[in-house]
């Protein structure tokens, strides 16, 4: 592929065009960083569920765009990065962003969003959880999930409509390093960082998981994960303890992220 080419598009998608990096972004990528659909897609969850079983074959990994009409898309790709970033140790990532966290536990005085100790994991980086049990299959609960969102409600109650994307990508997380999301950037640059990838919104990532954990000590571990990936996680809902949100996780395939 040469440094303007963009892989095959598969036949009969909708109305769409190709995306490049914002015009500000330093460096800007020369090549389309994905194809995008003009409009939001009826049937959404058949259309992505077919392109992701074409994936091997096209190169070009789906996503869902959460359709806002107040906040467009075309600029949202401002850390679109190259093949050299996908090489990423996601202990040492996580590691980082965790001392991060705990190197900013003071709160400036008087700050009237000082967050409870109790919501604030504190010590040494605990180390990753343990991988999952179980036998279900990653893409058969990922396009159940895909389903799943086609009917999802925003936080208005009313029914989320989706625009498609193509990216060119071996998996998701992958995918939103290429493609330059910002959707966590109020937290950290390290879009490296991903999982299956099923949705994306300006600033939530949807994920499935086939095999989430089973027991509060696994949830924890888990949880632990999540709050240096997305501490609002915690912070912002109402399941703002680490055990809380732990119980949350048991047993859920359905895993969101959301950085305010």
């Amino acid at each position: 592929m040469t440094n303007t080419d963009f892989p095959t598009l598969p036949d009969a998608l909708p109305p769409g065009r190709l995306v490049h990096a914002a015009e500000d972004l330093p460096n800007r990528p020369q090549k389309p960083l994905l194809w995008m659909s003009d409009e939001p897609v009826e049937g959404v969850a058949a259309e992505w569920t077919l392109l992701r079983a074409e994936h091997e074959r096209t190169g070009l990994y789906p996503v869902l765009l959460e359709h806002d009409p107040d906040r467009g898309w075309d600029d949202r790709w401002y850390l679109a990065g190259n093949t050299g970033d996908l090489d990423v140790d996601p202990e040492s990532a996580l590691r980082t962003l965790w001392d991060q966290l705990q190197e900013v536990r003071e709160p400036e005085e008087d700050d009237e969003d000082e967050i409870p100790e109790e919501e604030w994991p504190s010590g040494p980086w605990p180390g990753l959880a343990r991988a999952g049990a179980g036998d279900d299959s990653p893409e058969a609960m990922a396009d159940e999930f895909a389903v799943y969102l086609q009917g999802n409600e925003d936080f208005h109650g009313r029914t989320r409509r989706w625009r498609l994307g193509l990216i060119p990508a071996d998996d998701g997380a992958d995918a939103l390093t290429l493609a330059g999301w910002d959707g966590p950037c109020n937290h950290t640059n390290s879009i490296e960082l991903g999982a299956r990838v099923v949705g994306l919104g300006p600033d939530m990532l949807w994920l499935s998981v086939a095999r989430p954990p089973q027991d509060l000590d696994h949830a924890r571990a888990v949880a632990l994960e999540h709050f240096a990936f997305c501490p609002d996680n915690i912070w912002q809902s109402g399941n703002n303890t680490v055990d809380k949100y732990a119980s949350s996780l048991i047993g859920v395939n359905v895993w969101t992220f959301w950085w305010d």
